[in-house]
């Protein structure tokens, strides 16, 4: 069951600690935690948008708490034991991002459903924890769940940004050791990953096209820290932007072109200021789905089971999912006037090697010898990047 909060409750209680304490001793009485939150519009803040994260690298997340717990409104409801195992979720987007609905909601309906209601969901998102301060409370059992990117917590570690680098087939990352290998650091970390759904690559919108050179020569380009490597093999100068600053930013000429994953443009309206997109699209954007180890400690085999079991399946279903949004999409916006615009062979080449290599130098900033394992697995597996399809 997906139930949304209505308002935001002012917690007033005791410190973090007794607040965590008492949410994990409760649990299993009927003792739930209460996240009440308006699922407002606006703009999703994507994981394409890391400044803020890599500013974060080295920080001590811990000092956000008490202003999330504040924002929050936690109220410890004691009861009888109820049938039904809740579990509070925390997204980092809200519903107008698709990634939401297709791999958070979808996974809450898949568990739902395997579960016959008897493991039920209260979400949360942005706007009741800030999307860069929501590792923390679910590490401290504020929340059970979070659905994220590793650039929102990069913090803590950066090592899963390098899973965006690697071919997006869900069965043979498995088969290879991948999702293990990510898990087994997550649970040094407190939380246990569920699933690690992805969806198709990044793309560049462009004002009026490529330069005469065939790429981004003299061109100012809105990039994140992990794409400048790419912008920069292409002959552009990156230019660090919020995605909110995207439209106006193209509309008056601040920059030539913007990167965002290739689903967004037709929600966002940039078709009014862009004349094209490129192609290949690069990489895939990988969002894991944690659950505090405690609380999945706490739960019974047969839910445990159900979790899981419906973690490797979203991860099928959203490969299939997200290949038909996108190429609506794309279809969408040349309908709109927008032009598909291919970079030549030897460009795409320049542009998929630049990028591999600035997301693996990103992921190693903060773990480079789990980077280095975790790159010996991908190359071993035939699983470094490919353009996605």
């Amino acid at each position: 069951m997906f139930r949304r909060g209505e308002s935001a409750d002012l917690f007033r209680g005791n410190d973090i600690n007794a607040r965590c304490d008492g949410r994990k001793r409760g649990r299993r009485q009927g003792m739930t935690m209460e996240h009440r939150a308006s699922r407002h519009g606006g703009w999703p803040t994507h994981p394409e948008n890391v400044p803020e994260a890599q500013d974060r690298i080295g920080g001590n997340e811990m000092k956000y708490v008490n202003t999330i717990l504040a924002a929050v409104g936690v109220a410890m409801l004691a009861g009888a034991p109820a049938q039904a195992t809740e579990l509070s979720f925390l997204t980092s987007w809200n519903s107008n991002y698709r990634g939401t609905e297709g791999m958070a909601e979808a996974y809450v309906d898949l568990v739902t459903k395997a579960s016959n209601g008897k493991i039920t969901f209260r979400v949360a998102g942005p706007e009741t924890v800030p999307p860069f301060e929501q590792l923390e409370p679910v590490q401290a059992g504020v929340f059970d769940m979070l659905f994220t990117h590793t650039a929102y917590h990069a913090g803590a570690t950066t090592m899963n940004i390098a899973v965006d680098a690697m071919v997006n087939d869900p069965a043979r990352r498995r088969s290879a050791g991948v999702f293990e290998f990510v898990d087994k650091h997550y649970q040094t970390l407190g939380l246990k990953l569920l699933s690690l759904p992805a969806s198709g690559g990044i793309h560049f919108l462009m004002r009026e096209g490529l330069s005469p050179a065939g790429d981004f020569d003299g061109m100012k380009i809105r990039g994140t820290p992990p794409i400048h490597s790419t912008i920069k093999a292409l002959g552009g100068s990156p230019v660090v932007l919020p995605g909110g600053e995207i439209y106006t930013s193209l509309e008056r000429g601040v920059v030539d072109g913007a990167n965002w994953p290739v689903l967004g443009a037709v929600a966002f309206k940039w078709y009014e200021v862009a004349k094209g997109f490129t192609r290949p699209a690069i990489g895939n954007t990988t969002h894991p789905i944690l659950i505090n180890l405690d609380t999945w400690n706490a739960l019974s085999a047969d839910e445990q089971a159900i979790l899981a079991e419906q973690g490797k399946q979203l991860e099928l279903d959203v490969r299939q999912r997200f290949d038909v949004w996108e190429a609506e999409e794309e279809k969408k916006l040349v309908e709109l006037g927008m032009k598909r615009i291919d970079f030549a062979p030897d460009v795409a080449a320049r542009e998929i090697k630049a990028q591999s290599e600035g997301y693996w130098a990103i992921a190693g900033k903060r773990d480079p010898d789990l980077t280095a394992e975790l790159y010996k697995i991908a190359a071993a597996n035939d699983l470094l990047f490919a353009p996605a399809e």
